[in-house]
């Protein structure tokens, strides 16, 4: 069946891209560690699967072949879900460092407030 192994040769450059932009995506701070982990342990099931489907293709009928079209956009769907979550980590986590200092910049100024108070009571 000559369809089938057209979708398994797509399988293996679908998995290949899927590497090459989860890594891309990572090194451009669009995409955490563990999402960046998880799509490239992806990407290489979708490489096997690509591979099987190409040996043994005869014995695959079209509702397979479909189901498993099917899965992969799934999979570049919920990669692009990905990267949307992993931004909203990147800026909550900077969001939080940026809180953070701001409270150490305002106890500071609170503690020189004091400070000056006393003084002003002391005179």
């Amino acid at each position: 069946m000559e369809t089938v192994r057209i979708v398994g040769t797509v399988m293996i450059v679908l998995s290949v891209l899927l590497l090459a932009g989860s890594f891309l995506a990572y090194a451009r701070h669009r995409l955490t560690e563990n999402f960046g982990m998880l799509w490239a342990v992806l990407s290489v099931g979708l490489l096997a699967m690509g591979v099987i489907l190409n040996v043994a293709g005869d014995s695959l009928t079209a509702v397979s072949v479909i189901a498993i079209l099917l899965g992969v956009a799934l999979v570049a769907g919920l990669f692009g879900f990905s990267q949307a979550i992993s931004i909203l980590i990147m800026k909550n986590q900077e969001l939080a460092m940026q809180v953070s200092l701001l409270n150490q910049e305002n106890e500071g100024i609170l503690q020189e407030l004091t400070s000056k108070k006393e003084k002003e009571a002391h005179e």
